[in-house]
């Protein structure tokens, strides 16, 4: 039989093995949480990049609906302004030919061949004027068209190519990874395909590989210089960094994975010091914007950048550097497109005012012209009325002497018209 002293013993023993059992229990479910807890953060950080990721494009996308929406604006403004110089040129032809037809049917109901000849050479310079402000009009309007429906265009092509260059980008880490020259060669080439579809024209709004020198004769040669209207110019610089990202591509794990976000991070912070010592700013002095552009060319490699190190971006905009990517960069490019089409425009509309106040001073001159032909013309009939009188009516007048020495006997072969020998009766 079962002692007490043993029953108490078993009882003891069960007991303590249940409280091992449930210790053993309780550690394993804390480690099942902590294990869930970390996946959560790791998922909570990768959500975080890419609702980053998808702000940059949608503000991308704002800023490509604001101007479509200016170039709306303009457009409707150049029809309106089209329409009313129409109406005003119409209204001014009928102006003319009303004032042309009433002068010359009030004056006379003929010309002859020399008064014909001097209003066309006053009519040809008017008309050719005319023809050639019309054209100007026609030229802007149609060109505000082509733009119209070109931003659509552009702006799904956005979409596209950011992500054939995120795809590309992708399959051509590995092949890059271990030459630094092809890096650098790949991230010109995307960099010059951006250029290619921004709209602007190389040679004439930018300039590739041009070598410039600063005060103290050392020679630069940055990747790209993009003219800005009114003389001013803009630097980008391209910089790849393909090695620590394709390890944090690659990695399974995890402390893997945070090692080569910092690596990354680091390797395109020491492109940001590179960029800042060459001082690219300052070649062009006033002429520049006081910062330089760093082109990196995918833009998963720029946000997972950001995640190894949150203050990379103020850290690069402290030394003048602001860093772009093709998303962001082709935004920027079509912010300076828009401005040069801008400044065009103006161009155009003080070219339409010089030429219209030319065609109003030209035809200014014509209505004086007129006025002096009309009154010129009232000298004439005045002065024919006054030669008509002296012949025909009053005493002893041209034809009442002539007729009298006729009827004395004088010999002539013609007559006198009948009308004006009746009204010496």
């Amino acid at each position: 039989m079962i002692t007490t002293q043993t029953f108490i013993l078993v009882l003891s023993a069960g007991s303590l093995v249940a409280a091992l059992i449930t210790y053993i229990i309780v550690k394993a479910e804390k480690q099942r949480c902590k294990l869930i807890t970390d996946q959560n953060l790791m998922l909570q950080t990768e959500l975080n990049q890419e609702r980053q990721l998808l702000a940059e494009k949608q503000n991308a996308f704002i800023e490509m609906d604001k101007q479509f929406t200016t170039l709306q604006a303009e457009y409707k403004n150049l029809v309106q302004r089209f329409e009313e110089l129409k109406d005003n040129r119409a209204k001014e032809e009928e102006r003319f030919e009303h004032l042309a037809a009433k002068i010359i049917e009030r004056k006379t109901s003929k010309f002859d061949h020399q008064h014909k000849e001097g209003i066309k050479e006053i009519l040809a310079p008017l008309k050719e004027r005319l023809k050639h402000f019309e054209e100007k009009v026609e030229f802007s309007n149609k060109a505000s068209l082509e733009r119209h429906s070109s931003l659509r265009e552009q702006i799904h092509m956005l979409t596209q190519l950011n992500e054939k260059i995120t795809k590309e980008a992708h399959n051509l880490t590995r092949a890059l990874k271990s030459d630094t020259k092809k890096q650098g060669n790949w991230g010109e080439l995307i960099l010059e395909s951006i250029l290619d579809k921004s709209g602007l024209e190389k040679g004439r709004e930018y300039h590739v590989q041009k070598s410039l020198h600063d005060d103290e004769g050392r020679r630069f040669q940055p990747d790209v210089i993009i003219d800005i209207p009114d003389g001013k110019k803009m630097i980008i610089d391209s910089k790849v960094s393909l090695v620590a990202y394709e390890k944090w591509i690659n990695s399974e794990d995890e402390e893997e994975v945070v090692q080569a976000l910092k690596m990354h991070a680091k390797s395109i912070k020491q492109h940001i010091d590179g960029l800042a010592d060459k001082n690219y700013h300052d070649l062009y002095k006033i002429e520049s914007p006081d910062f330089v552009l760093m082109f990196i060319p995918i833009d998963t490699a720029f946000s997972s950048a950001l995640s190894g190190d949150q203050g990379l971006y103020q850290y690069a905009f402290d030394k003048h550097i602001v860093i772009v990517t093709p998303s962001t960069l082709l935004a920027t490019l079509k912010t300076v497109e828009t401005m040069w089409r801008n400044d065009k425009q103006n161009r155009y509309a003080i070219d339409i005012a010089v030429e219209a106040g030319k065609m109003y001073d030209k035809f200014s001159n014509f209505v004086q012209d007129m006025e002096k032909m009309g009154r010129q013309l009232d000298t004439v009939k005045g002065s024919f009325s006054d030669a008509m009188n002296k012949m025909s009516t009053g005493s002893g007048n041209l034809i009442r002497r002539a007729e009298k020495l006729k009827q004395l006997g004088a010999k002539a072969s013609k007559t006198l018209p009948e009308h004006l020998v009746a009204l010496q009766d």
